[in-house]
C-alpha cells in the first residue's frame, strides 16, 4: 500500500505537467490565430489615408510545446493635406510572442523583443523610437474574448533623429491592466496603471529643456462592460477615419476652421450614439488618479519647477438614481519660477483641495451633458442657435441636480502663496424650492489680504485694481492665522429666500439702488 502511494505521488508532477509536455498542433495554432484576430479586428482594421495601418493579421505557428505569435508591424506612407506637404514613411517592427496554454481557452503570451519604430520625412533624416529592452506578458481568454491581465515594461526608451543632438528619453515605462469577474458575466472590474520614470527632453544644442522624475496614471472601474466599450471605441475610430478621408477627398484642410466646421459637426453627431453607449458601459463606479513629481521646465528666459502634483477624481452609484457620489482631489507642492517675477511672493506654490458630492443622478446628468456636446457640434454652423441650445442643456442639468438635492461638501480647499493663503470649507445644497436653486453655508479665510492690497496699491495704476479687494477687506472679520499673520474671515450663507449674507450682512443692501 505504501509503495502504491509513493508511485502515485511520484507520478503527480507528470500529470500536472501534461499540458506543458503536449506538442502544439496546426489546429491549436489556427484556433489561437483566429481568436486573436477576431478580438483585435477593430484595431487591425484601422485605415490611414486608405492604407491599412498594420501590415497584416496576427500569425501563429506551432513551436514545441507552445506557439509563436507574431503581431503585425507598421509600414505605410503618410502625406500631409497640403500640396507641398512632405511624405513620411512610417515603420514599426512586428512583435513576436511565445504562447503557452493555461486552460481550455486561456493563453499566456510573453515577449522580450525590444521596441523599434522609425519615421522618415521626405528629404530629411530618419527619426527613431526604440528601447533597450522590453518585458511583456498578457493573458488572453478566447472564450470570453478578453485580455484578462497584462504588463508591458519598456526600459531605455528613446526618440532620436539622425545627425541631430536633440532627443527624448524615458528610463522606464510600464503599462499594466487586470480584469476581475463580477456577479454579472457581461461585466468586469477593471484596474490599470501607466507609469514612467525619468523623462527627459534635450534640444538640438544639448540643453535639457524638460525633465520629469516620475509620472503615473492609474484607475479602477467597477462593473465595466468591456466588450461594449471596445465596440463603441471602434465605432468612434471608424467615424473619425471617415471624417479625415472625406476631408482629404474634398481638399478640406483641418487647419482651416471654416472649411472643417461642417465636417466636424457631422462627425460629432455621428459619434454621439457610440459615446452614449460607451458611457453606459463604464459601470457603476470608478476612480482615476494622475501623479507627477520633480517637474523641471527650462526655457531660454525662464525656469519652472514643481515638486509634486496629484489629481484624483472618482464616481460611484452610477446605476442608482439620485444616490450617486463623486470626489475630486488635488494636491500641489513646490511650484517655483526663476528668475522670480516682481509678484512671485503672491503666486500660489502649494494647494490641497478635496470636494465630495452626493445625491447625484449620474444617468440623467450624463444625458444632459451629452446634450451640451451635441449643441456644441453646431457651434460653427449656427453660433446663435448653438449657444441657445447649450444654455438650455445647462439649465436642464442644473434643474436635474436641484431636483435630486445634490450636495457639494468642500472638505478641504487650501491655496497658499509665500505671502498669502485662501482657505474655504462648507457645503452647497441643491434645493428645488430655494429661490436660487441652492442653499449654502461656507467659511472663507483670506490670510494677509491686507498685505495683498498694499502690494497691488504700490503698483502702477494699482489703486483701481485694489478697489474691489478693499470692499472685501472692510466686510471681513479680523482674525489671526495659525502662523500669526493677519487674516480676514467670512461666514457666507445663502438661504431659501435667496438672501446672500456675508458675516450677517445682506449683500443686496450694499448693491447700488436703481
Amino acid at each position: 500500500m505504501r509503495r502504491s502511494i509513493c508511485i502515485l505521488a511520484g507520478a503527480a508532477p507528470l500529470w500536472l505537467a501534461g499540458g506543458a509536455w503536449a506538442q502544439s498542433t496546426p489546429d491549436g495554432a489556427a484556433a489561437l490565430r483566429d481568436g486573436l484576430n477576431e478580438m483585435l479586428k477593430p484595431i487591425l482594421g484601422i485605415q490611414v489615408q486608405q492604407q491599412p495601418l498594420f501590415t497584416g493579421p496576427v500569425t501563429v505557428q506551432p513551436a514545441g510545446a507552445g506557439y509563436t505569435v507574431v503581431f503585425p508591424g507598421i509600414d505605410l506612407m503618410v502625406k500631409g493635406k497640403e500640396a507641398t506637404a512632405q511624405t513620411v514613411a512610417l515603420h514599426c517592427d512586428a512583435q513576436t510572442y511565445s504562447a503557452a496554454s493555461t486552460g481550455a481557452a486561456t493563453w499566456r503570451l510573453e515577449s522580450s523583443e525590444p521596441l523599434s519604430c522609425t519615421a522618415t520625412p521626405e528629404g530629411e533624416s530618419r527619426i527613431t523610437l526604440s528601447s533597450r529592452s522590453l518585458q511583456a506578458h498578457f493573458t488572453v481568454d478566447l472564450q470570453q474574448k478578453l485580455f484578462t491581465e497584462g504588463e508591458w515594461r519598456i526600459d531605455g526608451l528613446s526618440g532620436t533623429q539622425d545627425g541631430l543632438q536633440g532627443k527624448v528619453t524615458i528610463d522606464s515605462l510600464t503599462v499594466s491592466n487586470q480584469l476581475r469577474p463580477t456577479s454579472d458575466p457581461a461585466r468586469q472590474d477593471v484596474a490599470f496603471k501607466m507609469e514612467a520614470s525619468r523623462v527627459s527632453a534635450v534640444d538640438g544644442t544639448g540643453v535639457e529643456r524638460f525633465s520629469l522624475g516620475h509620472a503615473a496614471y492609474d484607475g479602477t472601474m467597477d462593473g465595466m462592460d468591456v466588450h461594449q466599450v471596445m465596440a463603441s471605441y471602434g465605432q468612434v475610430i471608424d467615424v473619425y477615419v471617415e471624417m479625415f478621408e472625406a476631408m482629404a477627398a474634398a481638399g478640406v484642410s483641418p487647419a482651416d476652421p471654416k472649411q472643417a466646421a461642417g465636417v466636424q459637426a457631422e462627425v460629432m453627431k455621428k459619434v454621439m450614439g457610440p459615446l452614449k453607449q460607451m458611457v453606459a458601459a463604464y459601470g457603476d463606479g470608478g476612480k482615476f488618479g494622475a501623479t507627477m513629481t520633480d517637474l523641471r521646465v527650462k526655457a531660454p528666459d525662464v525656469q519652472v519647477t514643481l515638486d509634486r502634483m496629484r489629481i484624483v477624481e472618482g464616481y460611484a452609484g452610477a446605476s442608482t438614481p439620485s444616490s450617486g457620489t463623486g470626489v475630486v482631489e488635488m494636491e500641489m507642492g513646490g511650484l517655483a519660477i526663476a528668475p522670480k517675477p516682481p509678484f512671485a511672493e503672491w503666486i500660489p506654490t502649494d494647494a490641497t483641495i478635496r470636494l465630495n458630492a452626493s445625491g447625484i443622478p449620474w444617468a440623467d446628468a450624463a444625458n444632459a451633458y451629452v446634450g451640451v456636446m451635441q449643441a456644441s457640434a453646431d457651434q460653427a454652423a449656427d453660433p446663435a442657435k448653438a449657444q441657445q441650445a447649450i444654455a438650455q442643456s445647462m439649465l436642464q442639468l442644473g434643474a436635474i441636480l436641484r431636483k435630486a438635492g445634490t450636495r457639494l461638501d468642500i472638505t478641504s480647499f487650501h491655496i497658499a502663496a509665500p505671502e498669502a493663503a485662501i482657505d474655504l470649507k462648507g457645503s452647497v445644497q441643491g434645493k428645488e424650492a430655494a429661490k436660487h436653486g441652492v442653499t449654502a453655508d461656507l467659511d472663507l479665510r483670506f490670510t494677509n489680504l491686507d498685505g495683498l492690497i498694499k502690494f497691488i496699491q504700490s503698483q502702477p495704476d494699482g489703486a483701481q485694481a485694489a478697489a474691489g479687494l478693499t470692499m472685501a477687506q472692510v466686510m471681513g472679520r479680523q482674525a489671526t492665522a495659525d502662523d500669526g499673520r493677519p487674516a480676514r474671515d467670512y461666514d457666507i450663507v445663502v438661504d431659501d429666500a435667496g438672501k446672500i449674507l456675508v458675516n450677517g450682512t445682506d449683500l443686496a443692501a450694499l448693491a447700488p439702488k436703481q
